[in-house]
């Protein structure tokens, strides 16, 4: 399941040598698409020491495998990679590649003391790479590590920072771990407000299809792509994703089916129409208040359920919550509005996990995957994620507070 890294030397090498389009150059006629691929890999994927892969240099390898088949686009990578702790290699400072018709046509230093997590770089470099290189439509690949919707107060002496939902970067930026700085999903759309409407978020990290995300996304891209699940460290085979992203209109489906057969159906993917979102967060609301439910569930009561879990306890999968707890009439109602929004998805019975999630406690059909996960309120998390959930926009319109969840 893993992919051969061979020949990364020549990515460090091809960094290293900036190359820029002379001023008289004619431009090309603007592009059909852009996608941007930001790698937040200020952490363990630009070395994972446990298994000795560099992830980052690896990926970058196969993009650059795939720019032959760009069609009139532009492939546009951020790359901001961990410090070598062995000192081997060194090219850690921040670059953009861009890529056009079988070519690099540049290569540009980035700021060497930006850190990807941080709002303020991801908004410079989204700007930046969508002036320069503009197109019709957009798309963004967000490359790193993630938690899903999750808030987790930082554990590092003296630092402000707090775990969130995505980036994973070491705040002293090196490599030994999967990172300490991380960005809320509603910083990340408050960031993504500020640049040109998105085709898609095309999600390759952990955990980050869930209502909660997809809610408060859902007026920056037409399509949020991406797995409930833990993905395996190497992502993407971005050799025959690339291409996939630049498809005109399946490009959801293309991207969903390539990952999944990829990793054999051990990676479950989705895909969220986010204009349905809406609809699906006021059928929600409309449902639950019909439910009959605790203010808080037990552990034991959802493990009793063998509901299908991701990460943890609390990323529970959203079709097959509604699909127990409701009568037959109204899961059918719900269902209606749920098959809008989520408009594609791949089953997995298995995927990669930190030892968080037990394949004993639940099955996985057809009938019961969702795709997306959500947040169920249980005992014991008062003072942690049954608070932090109030800060997503999902709770609101899904009508968790009329129930007093």
């Amino acid at each position: 399941m893993k992919k051969i890294l061979f020949g990364f030397l020549a990515v460090t090498m091809l960094t290293l040598v900036g190359c820029h389009k002379d001023n008289n150059e004619k431009e090309d006629p603007i592009a059909e698409r852009t996608v941007l691929i930001y790698m937040a890999a200020q952490n363990n994927l630009t070395y994972w020491s446990t298994s000795g892969y560099r992830y980052a240099d690896e990926d970058l390898l196969e993009m650059k495998e795939a720019i032959a088949n760009l069609g009139d686009n532009h492939l546009v990578v951020y790359v901001d990679k961990a410090k070598d702790a062995a000192a081997k290699y060194d090219d850690y400072k921040p670059y953009l590649l861009h890529y056009r018709k079988g070519e690099l046509r540049d290569s540009i230093p980035m700021d060497s003391t930006a850190i990807p997590c941080d709002p303020a770089t991801m908004r410079t470099v989204i700007k930046k790479a969508f002036s320069d290189f503009p197109a019709k439509d957009y798309g963004l690949v967000l490359w790193g590590h993630a938690t899903g919707w999750l808030i987790r107060t930082d554990t590092i002496a003296n630092s402000a920072a707090r775990r969130r939902a995505y980036g994973g970067t070491m705040y002293n930026g090196t490599n030994q771990g999967s990172g300490n700085l991380w960005m809320n999903i509603p910083t990340l759309a408050k960031v993504l407000k500020e640049v040109p409407h998105l085709k898609f978020i095309f999600a390759d990290c952990c955990n980050m299809m869930c209502a909660e995300n997809a809610y408060e996304l859902k007026d920056v891209c037409d399509y949020l792509i991406g797995s409930p699940a833990e993905i395996p460290g190497p992502g993407a085979p971005y050799d025959i994703v690339v291409p996939a992203m630049m498809e005109k209109e399946t490009f959801y489906q293309s991207i969903c089916d390539y990952y999944a057969d990829y990793y054999d159906e051990e990676v479950p993917m989705a895909a969220v129409k986010s204009s349905e979102m809406a609809s699906l967060a006021a059928q929600t609301k409309t449902t639950l208040q019909t439910m009959d439910l605790p203010e808080y569930f037990t552990s034991t009561e959802l493990k009793n359920q063998r509901l299908i879990y991701y990460l943890d306890h609390n990323l529970y999968d959203i079709n097959h919550f509604f699909m127990t707890y409701t009568t037959e009439a109204e899961y059918n109602s719900w269902k209606q509005a749920y098959d809008k929004a989520v408009v594609y998805k791949r089953m997995a019975t298995r995927w990669d996990t930190m030892n968080l999630v037990n394949f004993r406690d639940f099955d996985v059909t057809e009938e019961n995957f969702g795709g997306m996960s959500m947040f169920i309120p249980q005992e014991g998390l008062q003072r942690t994620d049954n608070q932090t959930i109030k800060k997503m926009g999902w709770y609101y319109a899904a009508g968790y507070n009329t129930i007093k969840w």
